[in-house]
């Protein structure tokens, strides 16, 4: 019997071995990792020609989206950092949130823990370990694939852009920079106040009927966010950037049917702080810019209008790769 035990013990310590060891196969690959109890789920894609010590760029779905829905025919911007890893060489991550009604960690309707507070009798907010997870996640894929420390990145739209402000605040000086879209902050928050500043881009749209420009409940219901500027302004104390000088500028109207502008603010960084690129989208909604990932039709009843000026995933590609993270003895806030 001791002996069944044994062999048993072995066999299932073998297979948890194998599970947390990487495919290094190009493509995509689908894995987990037990966190806080729970079976937590992520995905990974590997370019056909991967640099040594490449970068990892970490991107995180909306809310009752998933890791995999994000990345499908039809995902609309997101699609285009596949492209991206294959020509710049870097890794690709894509974890799973949880699904707030039931706990599951593998499906397709899940939700992110992103610092704003429950509110009773709704349940949109998560309470999962989000940030320990993808905390242990970076951890895993540093082992596993060599990633340069000093260059990985983090973006995320609505949900996953407010998860990604939230991973700025608690695990700031795990990323270069990050690129955020279609996200405000929290009225209440249950999180600390970040500190260290990040390179930062914010990308929102003023007709967004999810996340208001005005900010608001999202369709009425659970925690109030703070409008859009007054987001901007939060993280503009956090990153030291500088409002007297900041730079603005229109880009280019590459789409003249879209009925929609782009406005480009740069706000560069005071002494010990960090830049903020902060894009209004005139007339976009609930939706990332993109020219070759347009949002299907009878999507656009709920998220809005898609701005076809430019792809937003190559823009946040372009201001990230700019900066490397520094040791965290020289990083300030």
């Amino acid at each position: 019997m001791m002996r069944y035990f044994i062999v048993l013990f072995v066999l299932l310590f073998a297979s948890q071995v194998n599970a947390d060891r990487a495919d290094l196969s190009p493509g995509w690959h689908e894995s987990h990792i037990l966190y806080d109890g729970l079976q937590r789920y992520y995905r990974y894609y590997l370019p056909d020609t991967i640099k040594p010590h490449p970068a990892l760029v970490l991107v995180l779905h909306g809310g009752a989206r998933s890791m995999r829905k994000i990345f499908r025919k039809r995902a609309s911007g997101t699609q285009e950092w596949r492209t991206l890893a294959d020509e710049n060489g870097f890794v690709l991550m894509a974890p799973n949130g949880v699904n707030v009604e039931t706990g599951d960690a593998k499906g397709d309707r899940q939700n992110w823990n992103d610092c704003r507070v429950a509110v009773a009798g709704d349940n949109s907010a998560s309470q999962a370990d989000d940030a320990g997870f993808i905390a242990r996640l970076l951890d895993w894929a540093q082992q596993q694939f060599g990633i340069d420390a000093s260059r990985v990145y983090l973006t995320g739209a609505s949900n996953g852009g407010m998860m990604s402000l939230r991973l700025l605040t608690g695990l700031g000086n795990r990323f270069a920079a990050a690129a955020v879209f279609i996200a405000n902050q929290p009225q209440q928050t249950d999180c600390a106040e970040p500190r260290f500043a990040v390179p930062l881009m914010l990308m929102n749209g003023t007709d967004d009927p999810l996340i208001k420009w005005q900010g608001g409940q999202i369709r009425g219901k659970g925690p109030v966010l703070l409008s859009t500027p007054l987001t901007l302004d939060y993280w503009l104390r956090v990153n030291h950037a500088d409002k007297q000088h900041a730079v603005e500028t229109m880009l280019a109207d590459n789409n003249t049917n879209d009925d929609s502008r782009i406005f480009k603010t740069v706000y560069p960084a005071l002494e010990d702080g960090q830049p903020l690129w902060f894009y209004r989208v005139q007339g976009g909604g609930h939706t990332m810019p993109s020219i070759k990932h347009r949002v299907p039709f009878i999507a656009r009843w709920l998220v809005g209008n898609q701005n076809r000026d430019i792809e937003a995933a190559r823009e946040a590609w372009r201001f990230m790769q700019q900066f490397r993270r520094k040791p965290v003895s020289e990083q300030h806030l």
